[in-house]
């Protein structure tokens, strides 16, 4: 078997999958400036609970967090043992952030419905693969 099948044997369906997820929200944070010009409302880039306001601050914050989401997203492919404390800081910011924004926002605060469904989204992607990560350390090698 050669390491690219061996690799993925390993690395599993659920990895697989949220690899791929990542780059995707990689790739939405590499768009945050684009989002932010064409509807300030919806768009830009959520930090610590504040709402990144302006194109600039977009355009560099964006593409940061997205360099992070990839560098994640290849540790997983790649089943790296230092994606290990990226999954578990990721795992802590992701719900973190989600409730600081809604607490700060009021003005933003959806219904209670869509915070549930949406935290059990972000929830499953942060912490569920944080939790998969730590129940299979072992399989994680240079």
């Amino acid at each position: 078997m050669d390491k690219i099948t061996s690799n993925t044997a390993v690395r599993g369906w659920f990895l697989t999958v949220m690899a791929v997820l990542f780059v995707v929200l990689a790739v939405s944070n590499f768009t945050k400036a684009i989002q932010y010009k064409n509807n300030p409302a919806v768009g830009g880039l959520v930090v610590f609970g504040y709402k990144l306001q302006g194109v600039g601050i977009n355009a560099v914050a964006g593409p940061l967090f997205g360099l992070i989401l990839l560098a994640y997203a290849f540790g997983l492919w790649r089943m790296r043992p230092w994606v290990i404390p990226l999954s578990v800081i990721y795992a802590f910011y992701v719900p973190y952030n989600l409730v600081l924004f809604w607490f700060l926002h009021t003005d933003a605060r959806p219904s209670v419905q869509f915070i549930v469904q949406y935290l059990a989204i972000a929830l499953t992607g942060s912490v569920g693969t944080a939790l998969y990560v730590a129940f299979h350390k072992d399989r994680f090698q240079n």
